[in-house]
C-alpha cells in the first residue's frame, strides 16, 4: 500500500479522483437475484456456526449514533457496512483497494436497493484524495486485522475528519475470529489475519492522531471503538 500522501492541492485532487475512479458493471436481474440467495444463504451459514451477521452489523453502525454526513467507508469489503449507512438514509462515499470487491458491494448495494445513496471509490485507504476536514463520520469494520500496519491509516483519517467528526472501528472479538475461520474452513478456504492489530492497538495510539476515544464495546461478535476528532 502506498504511504501518506499529505494535503494535494485542488487540480491534483481532482485529477487523482478521476484516476482513481470506480466504473461498477450492472448487474442483471439474474444477477441481482443470485446475489440476494447468495446473501440469504450466508447469513443461515454464519447462524449455523453462531454469528448473526445483521445483528452484528445493526449494532456496530448504532455505535455511531448520532450520524452526520458526509459518511466515508474504508475498506468497504462486500459493502455490509456501507448497505446499512444507506439503509437508515445516508450518502456514503464507499471505498476499497479491490475493483472485485467494490463490484461485490455494487451489486449487493443493487440488491438491497441501496446503490444510488453509495459512490463507490477504487482508492487505497492510505492515501486517501479527498480535502482535510471533510468528512463527519469515518467508519473502518472488519479491516483493521487485515493490515500490516495502521498508523498511516490513522493519520489520513484524521486528516480527512472533521474537528468533532468520528471514528468507527469495528473488528471481530476472538470468539468472532474462530467463527470466522471455522466458516471459512467449512468452505475450503482460510483467514488471514495480516499484522495481527486489534482494537486495544488502535486504543492506545488514537490520541496521538488528534482523535481521543469516547466508547468501547462488544456484542454480537464484535468489538468497536468509536473516537472523536478533538477541535482546535
Amino acid at each position: 500500500m502506498n504511504g501518506y500522501m499529505g494535503d494535494m492541492d485542488d487540480i491534483d485532487r481532482d485529477e487523482t479522483m478521476e484516476l482513481q475512479g470506480f466504473v461498477p458493471k450492472e448487474p442483471s436481474s439474474e444477477e441481482l437475484e443470485k446475489s440476494r440467495q447468495r446473501y440469504r444463504e450466508r447469513l443461515e451459514l454464519y447462524k449455523k456456526f453462531g454469528y448473526d451477521r445483521e445483528k452484528a452489523i445493526e449494532f456496530v453502525v448504532d455505535s455511531a449514533e448520532p450520524i452526520e454526513e458526509p459518511v466515508l467507508d474504508v475498506g468497504t469489503g462486500s459493502g455490509l457496512t456501507a448497505v446499512e449507512l444507506a439503509r437508515r438514509g445516508h450518502h456514503v462515499t464507499s471505498v476499497d483497494i479491490s475493483d472485485d470487491a467494490l463490484q461485490t458491494a455494487y451489486v449487493n448495494a443493487k440488491a438491497a436497493q441501496v446503490a444510488d445513496r453509495i459512490a463507490f471509490k477504487l482508492i487505497d485507504g492510505m492515501s486517501l484524495p479527498f480535502e482535510a476536514r471533510h468528512f463527519k463520520l469515518v467508519t473502518m469494520v472488519n479491516v483493521l486485522h487485515h493490515l500490516e500496519e495502521f498508523v498511516p491509516l490513522l493519520r489520513e483519517i484524521s486528516r480527512v475528519l472533521s474537528p468533532e467528526g468520528k471514528l468507527l472501528v469495528a473488528d471481530f472479538t476472538e470468539e468472532g475470529f474462530d467463527i470466522i475461520e471455522r466458516v471459512l474452513r467449512s468452505e475450503g478456504n482460510d483467514h488471514s489475519r495480516g499484522g495481527g492489530h486489534t482494537i486495544d492497538d488502535v486504543a492506545e495510539v488514537i490520541h496521538k492522531h488528534g482523535m481521543q476515544c469516547k466508547l468501547r464495546d462488544a456484542r454480537f461478535h464484535e468489538q468497536v471503538l468509536v473516537a472523536l476528532k478533538v477541535s482546535h
